[in-house]
């Protein structure tokens, strides 16, 4: 921004009206990102107060800590399963609502609620569902035959069950957001279509999907960065249980620091989350800018 002159004087309006925006994001953004980097390169003793500079060591040590590992592998799939899962259940709710029926804003007013809840109590909510013995899920299963499950309380099935709830509480964004972009395709490609002969199957593949594109990356966008740095669901249902089953990268970081006070090396387990979740966004920020989007 280039200072203008007004009589010999420098004008500091426009730097007055964005210096609340650049302390904000100081205070709240900048400074705890360089303490979280800082910390993953000292090594803690008793207090905060008494440490000492090691540099890289802690992330030389990871790629041999199984535990580091196996949290990378669980916090894709997690995020990969919840994505897939979401884009689907969002996209098929925002095709629901592009149609005019009676009660159509309050049936969206219903859809966008788990979006809008809180995630603990939601992941409560969800825990009395997943309860194996009173559960309602396993009453559901019980009345159409199926066997019950364990759900959270399987290593086999605790993932996936992380996975419902996240989906749920993510697919309202995602229906937003393709509604929108529905919403503002223009009517001149659907007409053609139709008069070329082309029928419901082919206007959704060649016609509205391509035209949706932008959106849906954004969706996916939005919603892989959310899941990857999820943990109140995570933490309120399992705390990574059963046998660190459930544990991603942030349960791992979360646990080091504050169950185990190992505060340099959980930092250094949050700043590569931080690098994966940096990474994820500008490579689909390049694709996006592809000319094929």
């Amino acid at each position: 921004m280039r200072l203008s002159r007004r009589r010999g004087r420098f004008d500091l309006f426009p730097f007055l009206m964005i210096g609340g925006a650049i302390v904000t994001l100081g205070a709240f953004m900048v400074y705890p990102l360089v303490s979280l980097v800082l910390m993953s390169m000292r090594d803690y003793g008793t207090s905060t107060m008494n440490y000492r500079f090691v540099g890289l060591d802690w992330f030389a040590q990871l790629p041999r800590d199984p535990r580091f590992v196996n949290g990378l592998v669980r916090t894709i799939v997690y995020s990969g399963s919840a994505v897939a899962g979401a884009m689907l259940m969002g996209s098929i709710m925002a095709f629901m609502l592009n149609r005019s029926f009676a009660g159509a804003a309050i049936v969206r007013t219903l859809f966008i609620l788990p979006m809008v809840s809180m995630p603990v109590a939601s992941a409560l909510l969800w825990g009395t569902m997943f309860n194996p013995q009173q559960g309602v899920l396993n009453y559901f299963a019980r009345v159409v035959g199926l066997e019950p499950s364990l759900w959270l309380a399987s290593p086999a099935t605790a993932l996936m069950s992380l996975v419902i709830v996240e989906v749920w509480m993510s697919s309202p964004l995602v229906m937003l957001i393709v509604l929108a972009g529905l919403r503002s395709i223009p009517q001149e490609p659907l007409e053609s279509a139709r008069i070329d002969g082309a029928n419901s199957l082919q206007t959704l593949a060649f016609v509205i999907v391509p035209m949706l594109r932008a959106a849906l990356v954004a969706a996916a966008l939005i919603t892989l960065i959310d899941t990857l740095k999820q943990f109140p669901i995570i933490w309120v249902l399992t705390q990574g249980g059963p046998v660190r089953s459930t544990e991603t990268l942030y349960v791992y970081g979360y646990a080091l620091g504050f169950q185990f006070f190992d505060l340099g090396y959980g930092a250094a387990v949050l700043v590569v989350l931080l690098l994966l979740v940096v990474l994820v966004s500008v490579f689909v920020m390049r694709l996006r800018q592809r000319s094929w989007l």
